[in-house]
């Protein structure tokens, strides 16, 4: 992956319905060049779905959490596939930490977070009683993007002349 392959990420991650033709006009690039570079990404599983940013509050989630498990170690991704299945659970990740798996969930409310916990992940076998639940209070940062600290400047198009307005200062 080159400059060029970032600088084209950094602008899809700041808006995904962004156009080619767009993209090709800020990097002063052809739309073909952009899209035959998209397409090699997407294969390659750089790009992995696009998709819109939901406020879960505003869609009636209120509330999110961090579940700490320690599961039998020889069921770990047996027990990780199985609770990444449920549809309130946003990520399922293996833990260097004090816990050996570590869950986001997402609920409507706090009732149905104790819900979820008690009824379906302490049923699952393998998982030990010694579980931290942290629920959120304040989010004040919920990014995927990666930033590779590049800068785009427009540049113009090829083919075209460059005057006075089409170069970044």
């Amino acid at each position: 992956m080159d400059d060029i392959d970032k600088k084209i990420l950094t602008l899809l991650q700041d808006n995904d319905r962004i156009s080619f033709a767009k993209i090709a006009e800020l990097l002063g690039m052809a739309a073909s060049s952009i899209h035959y570079r998209v397409k090699k990404m997407e294969k390659e599983g750089i790009i992995k779905k696009y998709s819109a940013i939901i406020d879960s509050a505003k869609v009636g989630y209120n509330t999110t959490a961090w579940l700490g498990l320690s599961v039998d170690p020889l069921r770990m991704r047996e027990i990780a596939k199985e609770i990444a299945k449920y549809d309130e659970v946003q990520l399922v990740a293996t833990s260097t930490g004090d816990h050996d798996l570590v869950i986001q969930v997402i609920e409507k409310s706090d009732r149905d977070l104790w819900n979820f916990v008690n009824e379906k992940v302490k049923t699952i076998p393998g998982i030990k009683s010694q579980m931290d639940v942290s629920s959120f209070i304040d989010v004040f940062k919920n990014s995927f993007e990666i930033k590779f600290n590049i800068q785009i400047s427009k540049k113009p198009v090829l083919g075209k002349s460059a005057s006075v307005g089409d170069f970044d200062e």
